[in-house]
């Protein structure tokens, strides 16, 4: 059975970087927000102006200038992901993994969970960096961000819990300051052997027309970078005890692989890697 990855979140969490760096592997090719491609009004845009992460306008990328024309059909979005997935095996072979970096919980993960391997890496960024970054952009008071990355994220949760699929939790601030360990933990969940290839998103193989304009930032794209600017902002320490009471969901969504449970034998600072200094060392 075919498998198909889909990174799942909120939206400004990391995910085109993610879907650059699984891009790196030899048997991933991902294609960013394959929901907006198949939306016909974006059609002109995307492959006329848009650049692919491949440094080729979407008319010229080698995988998507073929479905153009179809991208912008009034077909169902099921008839136009079966006819993607079909152009992309003829294309790769069947052993090559489709990466589908779309973030919310279309409808049509229900057809994907049933005719294929579905697995899903629900990527969540801490709530005080997500705020800080919409607030910079919308304006929009920082306590309606919380509340909405609150109930987005429940919301999102609940619908993808209630199809079925096979999901992990990722956290965007494990991912920018361990990428190694949480690279590693994605690829078992994938089934894949890791590759420190994956570590230098700029050797992606993934086709990205629409998505973070990270995908063509040749600095951005060497490695993993994580923006600490929200850590100095007063306006958001100011509203830090009134968020604090979504920090329970905060913790369990971004910092799951490095909780609590973990931390004796986590591999930067776990206690067990320190006992085994001492003892080879001979302090």
């Amino acid at each position: 059975m075919k498998k198909v990855i889909y990174i799942a979140g909120l939206g400004h969490s990391g995910s085109t970087i993610l879907d650059m760096a699984l891009g790196c592997h030899k048997k991933i090719v991902g294609l960013g927000e394959i929901y907006a491609v198949f939306n016909k009004e974006n059609t002109s845009a995307l492959f006329e102006k848009s650049t692919c992460s491949c440094g080729k306008k979407g008319k010229d990328c080698d995988f998507w200038k073929s479905l153009k024309e179809f991208s912008g059909s009034d077909k169902s979005t099921e008839d136009k992901y079966r006819k993607l997935i079909n152009i992309f095996t003829k294309k790769y072979g069947d052993e090559m993994i489709l990466l589908d970096s779309s973030k919310n919980s279309y409808p049509y993960l229900q057809f994907l969970n049933k005719e294929y391997d579905l697995r899903i890496i629900y990527l969540t960024r801490d709530i005080r960096s997500w705020i800080y970054s919409r607030f910079t952009r919308t304006k929009i008071p920082m306590f309606f961000l919380a509340l909405r990355w609150f109930l987005e994220n429940k919301k999102l949760l609940y619908v993808l819990r209630k199809y079925g699929v096979k999901m992990m939790t990722v956290g965007y601030e494990e991912l920018s300051l361990y990428p190694e360990f949480i690279l590693k933990k994605i690829s078992r969940f994938i089934n894949i052997d890791f590759n420190d290839i994956m570590l230098h998103p700029n050797n992606t193989n993934s086709h990205i027309i629409n998505g973070n304009i990270s995908r063509v930032d040749k600095e951005k794209k060497t490695g993993f970078f994580y923006d600490f600017r929200w850590m100095t902002s007063g306006r958001l320490a100011r509203i830090t005890s009134i968020i604090a009471i979504f920090n329970k969901m905060n913790k369990r969504l971004v910092y799951s692989n490095i909780s609590e449970t973990t931390k004796g034998e986590f591999h930067i600072f776990g206690k067990q890697k320190k006992e085994k200094l001492l003892k080879e060392h001979n302090e």
